[in-house]
Order: C-alpha cells, then sequence, then structure tokens
C-alpha cells in the first residue's frame, strides 16, 4: 500500500513505514505523478524536468529517475512508452474526489480537510527546473481554491443539519483563504447571528465594508446592506440559506437574415485569392453576419479569428485565435495527416502555438514565421476550399496586419480567400498603412455597409408577426434606422414587456401610444442591465475591464464571490443574452456596445481596483504559463496604476514578443517597464528597446533609444554595451564617421569579444565608406586574430568578419583574394553549426557571384544551388532575395532569359515584402539587364535609371556606381559622361580597381561606336 501526502511537508509512505527518495529530482517526479490522478504522457514530464536537454539525453535521464522510483515503491509506478502513472493513495486526489461527489459523507469531508493553512509540498522545491517551480506554484493556487470550495460545501452540510457553528467555523476556514467572498461574508454573519453572536455578525459586517471600500471601492450589496439591517433590529427569524437569484427568462431567437442581398453579390465578384475583402461599418450594422453568411454558402474550411481592444500590444493575437480554431475543427484531425510541411516550418508555428509543434531554438525570425502560417494555410487550401475572416480588424496588432499582408502576397495562386470586418480604421493607423499599400497593389476591395432598407426591415417584421408585419415593420424602423443591432435589442425589448408575444401578437396600443420605448439602444441596454442582481452586475463590472472575450474563472476572482455565487450570476447573464459562451469556461460580451453601456457606469476609481484585481486573477490563475499572458497582467496593472509591478510583467511580454520576432510589440512592452524600472535596469532595457525598433523598422527611434541607454548606465561595461549597440544601428543608416567615433576610444580593459566587436565594426564602416580599404582591412584582420575559433560564437563571429574581408578585397577587384576569403568564412561557419547559419549562405551565395564575374559559371552554378537549398532546409527566408539575384545573373550568364526573369521577379517581390531596399535596387537593376539582353531598351532604362535612384537614396555606393556603368552605354554621350564620371569618382575613392577597370572598358567601347557612326561628339 503506497500512501503519498502532499498538503504540507510531503510525505511517501510504503507499507506502514516512511521512505524517501535520496534525489530532489527523482521525488519532484512522483509528487508530480502522484498530484495527477489520470496518466501524464513521457513527452511532458521530459519537457518539465528535462527542458534543456537533449530528447536522447532526456529521455536516458528519465529512464534512470523512474529506475529510482520503482526501487522505492514497486509496482505502484506504471509506466509504458508513452504514459506515467502512480497508483497510491493520495490525500489531494481524496478531497478532490470528495469535494465532487454529490453523496459526500460530512464525515469524510471533515476527516479529509486540513484544519490549518497548508501548502502544497510545503518546504519543497526544484530550484534548478523552472518549468517544475512554475507548475508547483500554479498547482498551489489550485489547491488554495480547491480547498476554498471543500469548506464552502462542508458549511452547506452542516447547515443542512443544524449545526449552524460547525458550519460557521466552516466558512471562516474558507474565508481565511479568500476574504473577498461577498456572499460567503454574509452567510457567515447570518449564522454567528444564529449562533447568538449579534455583536459578531455587526463585526463581520464592519470588516467587510472596509474590505471592499479597500480592495474594490465598493459598498456591500443591497442584499448584504439588508441582511445587517435584519441583524441590527434583530428581525432574523428563520435560519435559512441565502436565497438563488432571480434569473430573468429573456427568449430572442436569431432574426433572419435579410436586406443584403447585393451586398452578397457583391462579395461573391469581389472576393478571390491574393485580396483583403474588408467589411466596413459602424457597430452594429452587421458586418461580421453577412461576412459569416457569405462564408457559409462558399462551403469549405472557414477559420475565424479576431482581434480585441485591450489586446492590440499582444503579437499576433488574431492569427493566435484562428489557428486555435482550425486545430479544435472537427476536421483538423485528417486535415493534419494530408498536410505536406518540412519539419521545420511545423516548428516555427509552434512559435505561435506549442499545441501543433515545439518550438524551435533558433533565434526569432519574423519572414520565417509569417512563412509558416502562410504555408500551411496555403497547404490546407491545397486540399480544400479555405476562408480566414478576421473580426474587428480595427484592433489587430502591428504583426498581424503584417503577417496578413505577407499571406496576401503569398497566396494568390491557392483557393483561400481573406475576408475582414472593421469599423472604419483611423488615418492614421497600422490598418490604414496596410489597406494604402493594398490598394497601390490592387489586393483591396472595401464593402462599405449602411442601414438595412425598408423592404428588408419588413421581411424580419413578417418573420416576427405575419397579422401585424407593416405597423410592427414601421415601429422598427422609426427606432432603429435600420440599424440590426438596434432592431434585434428592439426586439428583445418588445418580448419581454409582453407587446409582441411568441405567437406573432402584437399590442398595437402599446406601440402607438406614450414613448415608453426608449429611442436609444444605450436605453435599450441600461434596461437589461437595470434588471439584473447584484452579483451579476458585479461579474458584468469585472467581465467588461477584462475585455469582449473573459476567461470566467478570472471574473469570478475579481468580482469577489464565490465559486458558487459568480456561477449563479453567470447563468443569469446567459440567460439575458448579456454573454454568449465560448467554450467551458470562456465568454463572450453579446456586443460591443453592451461592453460600453456596462463600461461607462464603472467609475475611474473602481475601474483601477478592478484592473488590479484581474491582473492579480491572471497571475495567480495562469502562474505555469505567465509569458502567454504577461502582456495582459502589464496591461491591468499599469491601468490600475502600479506601474513597478506593470514593469516586470512588460519586461516578460517584450521578451516573448521578442520569441514571435513581433518587433513593433516588443518596442511597446519595453517602453512601457521603462516607466517602472528602477535606474539599475534602465540602460540595458533601453538597448533591448532600441534593437527592437531597430528590427521593426524604426532606425531614428533606435538611435535615440541606444543614446538613452548610454545616458543611463550604470557603470562602464553598461556604457560600452549602449555605445555597440549605437553604432551598429547607424552602420545601415550610412553615418559611418559616428560609428567609427564611437568604437575608436574603445577602453584596453575591455572584454575581448567587445574589443573584436568594435573593430569588427570600424573596419566594416570604413569599408563602406570606401575612403580608405587598407585601413579597414588592418582593423577586420586584428578582430580576427582577437576572435580565434575556440567557441561556436567565436566562429560565427569570425566567419563573419572573414566574411567582410572577403567583401573588402571584391571591392579591389581581387577576385582571388576575395573567393578564398568566402570560401574560409564558408569553413568557418560550418563549424559553428547553428550560431552560423547566416554566414554558411551568404558565403556560399558571395562564392557563387564572384566565380561568374571570373566567368566559371558552372562552378557558380553548382555552389548557389548548394546555398538556396540550405536556406530552404533552414527556413531562411530573409536571405533568398540575395540567392535569387544571384541564380539570376547565373542563369543570364548561360543565356536562359526565362529562368533569369523568374528568379529575378521572385526575389524583387521578396525584397519588397521583406523591406530589404538594397536588395529591391539591386535586383530591379538586374530586371533591367534582363530587358537589355532582350533588346527591350526604353524598358532597361527605365529599370537601371530607377534601381540608380534607389540606390543613391540609400547610399549604396558601390552599387550605384556599378548600375551607373551599365545604365551608360544606353544613355545619349553627354549623359554617359555624366554619370560615368560620377561612377569613376565612387570608385578612385575606394579604391575599387574592378568598377575602374569596367568603366574604362564602357569608355573604349562608347568611342568605338562614336567612331563606327562618324560621329564627332
Amino acid at each position: 500500500m503506497i500512501v503519498v501526502q502532499l498538503l504540507g511537508p510531503p510525505r511517501i509512505v510504503v507499507a506502514d513505514h516512511a521512505v524517501t527518495l535520496p534525489r530532489r529530482r527523482s521525488r519532484a517526479l512522483l509528487y508530480y505523478l502522484a498530484a495527477h490522478s489520470q496518466p501524464v504522457q513521457r513527452e511532458q514530464v521530459l519537457s518539465l524536468f528535462w527542458p534543456d536537454h537533449e530528447r536522447s539525453a532526456a529521455q536516458q535521464l528519465l529512464r534512470s529517475t523512474l529506475y529510482a522510483i520503482r526501487k522505492t515503491v514497486g509496482d505502484a509506478l506504471v509506466a509504458d512508452e508513452e504514459w506515467l502513472s502512480l497508483v497510491a493513495t493520495v490525500d489531494l486526489r481524496q478531497i478532490q474526489a470528495l469535494i465532487t461527489d454529490p453523496q459526500v459523507d460530512v464525515a469524510a469531508l471533515t476527516a479529509a480537510l486540513p484544519v490549518d493553512q497548508v501548502e502544497l509540498l510545503a518546504g519543497f522545491d526544484l530550484p534548478d527546473c523552472e518549468p517544475f517551480q512554475t507548475w508547483l506554484e500554479a498547482e498551489r493556487e489550485r489547491t488554495r481554491l480547491l480547498l476554498g470550495r471543500g469548506w464552502l460545501r462542508l458549511a452547506r452540510l452542516h447547515e443542512q443539519r443544524g449545526a449552524m457553528t460547525a458550519a460557521l467555523a466552516a466558512l471562516d476556514h474558507a474565508l481565511t483563504i479568500d476574504p473577498l467572498q461577498e456572499d460567503v461574508q454574509r452567510d457567515a454573519m447570518r449564522l454567528a447571528y444564529l449562533s447568538g453572536d449579534r455583536v459578531g455578525a455587526i463585526r463581520r459586517f464592519e470588516r467587510l465594508r472596509d474590505l471592499l471600500d479597500q480592495e474594490l471601492g465598493v459598498p456591500p450589496m443591497r442584499e448584504t446592506q439588508a441582511l445587517y439591517d435584519a441583524i441590527i433590529t434583530d428581525t432574523i427569524v428563520t435560519p435559512t440559506l441565502s436565497p438563488a437569484p432571480v434569473r430573468p427568462a429573456f427568449s430572442n431567437g436569431p432574426l433572419p437574415f435579410s436586406g443584403r442581398e447585393a451586398e452578397l453579390a457583391t462579395l461573391y465578384g469581389e472576393v478571390k485569392p491574393g485580396r483583403l475583402v474588408l467589411i466596413e461599418g459602424v457597430p452594429g450594422i452587421g458586418k461580421t453576419r453577412l461576412a459569416e453568411e457569405f462564408l457559409t454558402q462558399r462551403g469549405g474550411l472557414v477559420i475565424t479569428g479576431a482581434a480585441r481592444e485591450l489586446e492590440q500590444t499582444l503579437p499576433y493575437f488574431s492569427i493566435n485565435a484562428a489557428l486555435h480554431a482550425l486545430i479544435a475543427h472537427p476536421e483538423w484531425p485528417q486535415l493534419r495527416t494530408q498536410v505536406q510541411l518540412m519539419p521545420i516550418w511545423w516548428n516555427e508555428l509552434g512559435r505561435l502555438l506549442p499545441d501543433l509543434a515545439p518550438p524551435p531554438a533558433d533565434p526569432p525570425n519574423e519572414a520565417r514565421l509569417w512563412e509558416a502560417v502562410t504555408r500551411l494555410l496555403m497547404e490546407l487550401a491545397r486540399q480544400t476550399r479555405v476562408s480566414l475572416l478576421l473580426d474587428d480588424l480595427q484592433w489587430a496588432d502591428t504583426s498581424t496586419l503584417g503577417l496578413l499582408g505577407y499571406l496576401l502576397r503569398r497566396s494568390a495562386d491557392v483557393d483561400l480567400v481573406v475576408l475582414a470586418t472593421s469599423r472604419p480604421p483611423e488615418p492614421r493607423s497600422a490598418l490604414a498603412g496596410l489597406i494604402r499599400a493594398l490598394v497601390r497593389e490592387d489586393r483591396f476591395f472595401r464593402l462599405a455597409i449602411d442601414r438595412l432598407p425598408t423592404t428588408a426591415v419588413l421581411a424580419i417584421a413578417r418573420h416576427l408577426s405575419g397579422p401585424f408585419a407593416h405597423p410592427l415593420a414601421d415601429w422598427l424602423e422609426q427606432s432603429t434606422e435600420g440599424n440590426p443591432y438596434m432592431i434585434a435589442e428592439l426586439v428583445r425589448y418588445a418580448r419581454t414587456s409582453g407587446w409582441l408575444t411568441a405567437d406573432g401578437m402584437v399590442d398595437l396600443r402599446a406601440l402607438s401610444s406614450q414613448p415608453v420605448v426608449p429611442q436609444t439602444v444605450y436605453h435599450l441596454i441600461e434596461t437589461r442591465l437595470n434588471r439584473l442582481s447584484e452579483p451579476a452586475r458585479r461579474v458584468l463590472d469585472a467581465a467588461v475591464v477584462v475585455g469582449r472575450d473573459f476567461d470566467f474563472n478570472v471574473v469570478a476572482k475579481a468580482a469577489a464571490l464565490s465559486e458558487e455565487a459568480a456561477l449563479d450570476a453567470l447563468d443569469e447573464l446567459l440567460a439575458a443574452r448579456l454573454v454568449v459562451p465560448l467554450s467551458a469556461t470562456w465568454f463572450r460580451f453579446d456586443h460591443s456596445l453592451t461592453m460600453e453601456v456596462v463600461g461607462r457606469d464603472v467609475g475611474d476609481l473602481r475601474r483601477r481596483m478592478l484592473h488590479r484585481r484581474v491582473g492579480e486573477a491572471i497571475e495567480a490563475l495562469y502562474r505555469d504559463r505567465i509569458d502567454d499572458v504577461a502582456g495582459q497582467i502589464a496591461f491591468h496593472f499599469a491601468r490600475s496604476g502600479l506601474v513597478e509591478r506593470a514593469a516586470t510583467y512588460a519586461l516578460r511580454a517584450a521578451e516573448r514578443s521578442v520569441t514571435l520576432a513581433a518587433w513593433p510589440e516588443a518596442a511597446e512592452f519595453y517602453a512601457q517597464a521603462l516607466a517602472g524600472l528602477p535606474a539599475s535596469q534602465r540602460s540595458a532595457t533601453l538597448v533591448r528597446l532600441g534593437e527592437a525598433r531597430l528590427q521593426a523598422g524604426a532606425p531614428a527611434a533606435a538611435v535615440d533609444a541606444f543614446r538613452d541607454a548610454i545616458a543611463a548606465a550604470q557603470n562602464p561595461q553598461e556604457a560600452l554595451a549602449a555605445r555597440l549597440a549605437l553604432a551598429r544601428a547607424l552602420i545601415p543608416q550610412g553615418r559611418y564617421a559616428e560609428v567609427i567615433a564611437l568604437v575608436s576610444q574603445i577602453e584596453p580593459t575591455a572584454h575581448p569579444h567587445d574589443q573584436a566587436t568594435a573593430l569588427f565594426l570600424w573596419g566594416t564602416a570604413l569599408s563602406l565608406e570606401g575612403a580608405d580599404l587598407a585601413a579597414a582591412t588592418e582593423r577586420l584582420v586584428a578582430a580576427a586574430q582577437i576572435l580565434g575559433d575556440e567557441s561556436t560564437v567565436q566562429r560565427a563571429a569570425l566567419a563573419q568578419v572573414t566574411f567582410e574581408l572577403g567583401n573588402i578585397a571584391a571591392q579591389q577587384g581581387d577576385l582571388d583574394t576575395a573567393i578564398a576569403r568566402y570560401k574560409r568564412a564558408q569553413e568557418i561557419a560550418d563549424q559553428a553549426g547553428d550560431e552560423g547559419i547566416t554566414w554558411r549562405i551568404l558565403a556560399r551565395n558571395n562564392q557563387a557571384y564572384h566565380r561568374l564575374l571570373r566567368g566559371e559559371v558552372d562552378a557558380a552554378a553548382t555552389i548557389i544551388s548548394e546555398a538556396m537549398a540550405l536556406a530552404e532546409e533552414r527556413g531562411m527566408l530573409s536571405l533568398q532575395p540575395y540567392l535569387l539575384s544571384t541564380a539570376g545573373e547565373v542563369a543570364l550568364a548561360q543565356n536562359d532569359l526565362e529562368t533569369a526573369s523568374a528568379r529575378f521577379q521572385q526575389g524583387l517581390a521578396l525584397a519588397t515584402q521583406l523591406n530589404i531596399p538594397e536588395r529591391v535596387a539591386g535586383i530591379t537593376a538586374n530586371v533591367g539587364l534582363v530587358a537589355l539582353r532582350r533588346g527591350e531598351t526604353t524598358c532597361a532604362v527605365h529599370y537601371l535609371s530607377s534601381a540608380l535612384a534607389q540606390a543613391d537614396t540609400l547610399g549604396a555606393r558601390h552599387l550605384a556606381a556599378q548600375i551607373r556603368i551599365w545604365l551608360a552605354p544606353l544613355l545619349p554621350p553627354a549623359e554617359a559622361r555624366v554619370i560615368l564620371a560620377e561612377a569613376q569618382e565612387i570608385a578612385e575613392v575606394g579604391g575599387r580597381r574592378r568598377l575602374l577597370a569596367a568603366i574604362k572598358e564602357v569608355r573604349a567601347r562608347m568611342v568605338e561606336e562614336v567612331m563606327a557612326h562618324g560621329r564627332g561628339d
């Protein structure tokens, strides 16, 4: 017989003898299995106890740990290839079973519940295993709630038997766990009075009144006040349980879909792959109903996600919701077997949804995540017709909008359509920016919908009442102006007031008499709210702080009610159709207008207190996956004025956003954290803020953050880290003199890796500036000497330095040295493995390009194919524009113009989507070269001129000089001389011998052509 005690200090008893396991992790695993009444998957145990180990090593550790446990408990440990369980008598399991047993015995429940306050696994922890610690904290909170429910159950049983004193003692145990349960406090007041302690009952009320004011900013409920008054006047005579709230039975079946025939026809004509169709209108106008009706008629797989106003800073919120809806779809198991995706894309999807696959350990990459989601949806569309509906797009986060644009541009060739609903977007919002971009590309259609026509209102009236359709339609139209939501509210009002019966009878006198029907939807909603009991209204107030969709467990905890009272309140809200169920514990307000009316009645002070309560509830209930909800906790604490507590979670939310490459959201969270961080953390956080802004495409704001980080540094090391980060940000902006000033004065005492980084940045700045390539080489060689190749990280950095040395040799026209250095960079990067993946690919790319310049076309083709295969295998989408550019040039050298054009167009589209302006300019020039080869001189001049303007704007001097060399022979002699002189100036300043030789060759050809045509200019 195995007995495991989990409440309080843990104990293991085997055959009536206490035993122990020598290793703490073995004990932790046994306790974990004991806490679960059902078997646990091996994979779950591996990820919990050995998250940082390779799978094979983790499996070996699990086997040895199970062996140690089995030596102590024998066959009580049940294990197979997939599942683990423990057959034992466990106190926690017994309590769970008793509390849920409808026939529970008072004596058994009394014996099982611990009299003293106890903690699950008191005094035990596993400090070197963070996932287990996180599980333990969450399980402790769940156990506290379980014990609270147990004491309440026992109190009810005692009261039913007339044992008032015992019932009151049980209630006090429950209130010790959570004193903010007003209905339980009210029962305790009543039982104290009935037990003869009138003074004690009065004191309980006074303490409750103070507690409610302090924690929630509300007075006691009317019911509690009435009980207090009865205690004061000694008018309580009957010992009855608190009455259940009266639940109004409202009914309002769905109204028929009518009056949108023209809009449906428009959708059928405009909805097509690769285009966003936005159904736009004011709240309540029927946007979502129209979209759902169309998609129902269209058929196929419909995937729905929704944005929410209070979650605008949570990255990929709408996409995550859509993916959750997808895997919950009944057809998903079958579709999952049909979808053919490489493991790298499944793993990338795991960043958003770990249920799909374990997330990768690779650094986050926005483009790769976008590609993973796109490939999943495109693969689904190859199996069946797919529709993606995104509701309330005006609240979508920036990352979701970016992914949406990417998806539309990539999915024009499969049966995948995207619909969205939105209020009219703000002119400078992220959604307005996406719309402008899609309009330019002819990928957008806006369908603005307005009030229902008179014929549609009449059709609804006929559905409700055939005999009285016309007067009912007139009344509905005059009161609602054809707004579908208002019509539904008026119908609800008429039915609950008895003017409209289920069999279609209408009280015409009530409709036409005095203005007893409210004239605005806000008053209609207020009328419904005024019928609610106080517990239901308290739940609703807490829910409106959470958002349109809310977790009932969070709301119940924030509303200061017992679980039983909160469930009664929820039933009342469901009956009133103010909220609708989404799942077992998730619910949604029936409409955003209901939220507006509820929120309008919550005062500022109470709202701040509710935000704090909601933040604390999420913190307690989601402790085992706190990073997923850190952004919400930060939001609620910030709204409650607790900026220091908000800062802690904002940092966690920022790091979570970084793992998703959601850079705009990461920047927002870092900025929020700065409001409450101590001075010792500000500099490092400002550096991370700058890096996020840089990745988000806001270089000027990034530079500001890095300068602030330098000013906030508390020690020389922090200042150096900020200076290096600033230098890295300035290089792409062409501010080379500032870079050199920042890194040239590095302290001799700096860490060698920091010295190498400074020298690398210095050499890179000199190389790009082009004025002193010898000095650039000197700095880069010095960086390489410091780095050596002792560690993986150093090898990756050394590969980058060697690669840049190859670039300098290439600029100088020394192709042999350049190719040798690229080859060496490739070898070093290959040794670095995953850390050096970028340089493994780019070194191959540049080798191929410069072998092509040397005339080695076949070798170039082999190497670029290898690089492209590696990039595809590792999902390095951001490098593919470079690879496609080189592959196109190889095809051009092979005179395969069709392949060259296809490669260039594919690379150009990708570079545009990924916002790589230098490659946009370079590949645009390549497109011009294809046009030139086809004899389309006018087109060639257009593309080369456009590319030249882009290169000049970017300050890409080497590229700009090369484009001038290509363009010159196509221009009139006077213009050609000017741009060749400009190219020569760039080439001479940088000592770019290859460019100088090319300029000389072009001039010679131009002279020959002039001589051949006998022209004197």
